[in-house]
């Protein structure tokens, strides 16, 4: 994860193929250098297998444990369904992400940081014992005589909200491994003439996607006998008109935004990769939301997913931490100094703010898979809007890193909900 200098140091280096603002993270061998604000010419990409090992390094890896233990032990006892299950989700999901999260805020002082980020087990002292201070108090809650009710109540309707915003965060963060595919084939396309590829993928990939998807559904059909009268011709019919409507309108505002820049070659390695990828997670989302609509959701399919999630948010926020302190320390001796980082996320403590986001959302996960829902209309309802938000927001987070793109590139100065608008003279 956030190693110190003396560890994997990272370095940012802008690269005229990112897209607005984004940089490419690179791995420098001296940390001298990146301490005194030198970020060498010279550096190379830091692989997947690279960046796994930064996040399981010793100094995080006990901490990684404990989120993926937690989630184990929510996941075992959401298959009891039963009322205990449901309050102890509530206690730990609860206490333990205040734990992670008061930890990372502590983590300005020197004393606690070196405890927290030792080497060896005591590293878990401090975040497990805050955890439990907090899992102490929430169970005092829930079992007092007076509120208890009203409090769980309310931390039920705590973690359904957890659970929504996340559908929105789901589908930003999962743009992050495509869009780091669709640059390197952007920077290995060469400036040459006009041509179709843009548009041929961004129409090519909902169709391909379709396809993969109507295969899913008949494999399921076949291993599961519950699903099997429902998928019938009405099923497909709808299953086509669903990724055909969203295939059409994504084509028509992504073609309002690019214009006549989709025919250039980088644009289009970049606009047509990009969406060959992103277009696998949308189908999947949408495949789910039609299967719940005549099956009772299942959580089995979305842990895939909550797992891939949390460890993209892990790699993302620590990304984003590096990539500022980065750019802060390389433009530090020149006139273009933007100051000392102020945020609250530093390398010291982004894994255990990304720790306390992820366990919450997965306890939201497993407590909805579990508890009695009724007063919201049930998990179905859940399940149906939180894949209708991420269809949308899978939607906008396309456009958006398209546009992205073409203004980083200086290709359009439209604002994004201008860009979008059909052209004037149409």
């Amino acid at each position: 994860m956030s190693e110190e200098n003396d560890d994997n140091s990272i370095a940012i280096e802008e690269n005229d193929d990112t897209e607005n603002g984004d940089f490419v993270v690179q791995d420098t061998s001296s940390s001298d250098e990146v301490k005194n604000g030198d970020i060498p010419n010279a550096s190379r990409f830091v692989s997947q297998r690279e960046i796994i090992s930064i996040i399981f390094s010793k100094k995080t890896l006990y901490h990684v444990i404990v989120l993926f233990s937690l989630l184990l032990f929510f996941g075992i006892i959401s298959y009891t369904k039963s009322d205990l299950a449901s309050s102890l989700i509530l206690i730990f999901g609860y206490g333990s992400s205040l734990g992670y999260f008061v930890t990372a805020a502590l983590n300005r002082f020197e004393i606690v940081k070196n405890l927290s980020r030792s080497k060896s087990f005591t590293s878990l002292i401090l975040p497990l014992s805050l955890s439990l201070v907090f899992s102490s108090f929430f169970w005092a809650a829930i079992n007092n005589q007076i509120y208890g009710a009203n409090m769980e109540r309310f931390l039920t309707w705590g973690y359904i909200f957890i659970f929504v915003i996340w559908q929105f965060a789901q589908a930003w963060w999962m743009r992050v491994p495509f869009k780091e595919i669709a640059l390197r084939k952007m920077a290995s396309s060469k400036d040459s003439s006009p041509t179709n590829l843009g548009i041929v993928l961004n129409i090519f990939s909902p169709i391909l996607w379709t396809a993969i998807g109507g295969l899913c559904f008949y494999v399921v059909s076949i291993n599961l006998s519950s699903f099997k009268d429902n998928f019938n011709l009405i099923f497909i019919l709808f299953w086509i008109f669903l990724m055909a409507m969203m295939g059409s309108i994504t084509f028509y505002l992504l073609k309002n935004l690019h214009k006549e820049f989709l025919k250039d070659s980088k644009i289009a390695a970049f606009s047509g990769y990009f969406a060959l990828g992103y277009w696998g997670f949308l189908s999947y989302h949408a495949g789910v939301f039609l299967y719940s609509m005549y099956n009772d959701p299942s959580f089995l399919y979305d842990l895939v997913f909550m797992i891939i999630t949390i460890m993209l948010v892990i790699y993302s926020l620590s990304v984003n931490v590096l990539r500022g302190e980065a750019r802060r320390a390389h433009l530090s001796p020149t006139n273009h100094y933007i100051g000392k980082a102020t945020g609250l996320m530093s390398r010291h403590n982004v894994i255990f703010y990304s720790i306390s986001f992820t366990i919450a959302y997965g306890a939201s996960n497993f407590f909805l898979a579990t508890a009695d829902t009724s007063l919201i209309g049930g998990i179905k309802g859940v399940s149906r809007i939180a894949h209708m938000i991420v269809l949308v927001s899978g939607i906008l987070v396309l456009l958006i890193v398209n546009y992205n793109l073409l203004t980083g590139r200086g290709l359009i100065s439209e604002g994004f909900v201008e860009s979008i608008r059909s052209p004037k003279h149409n």
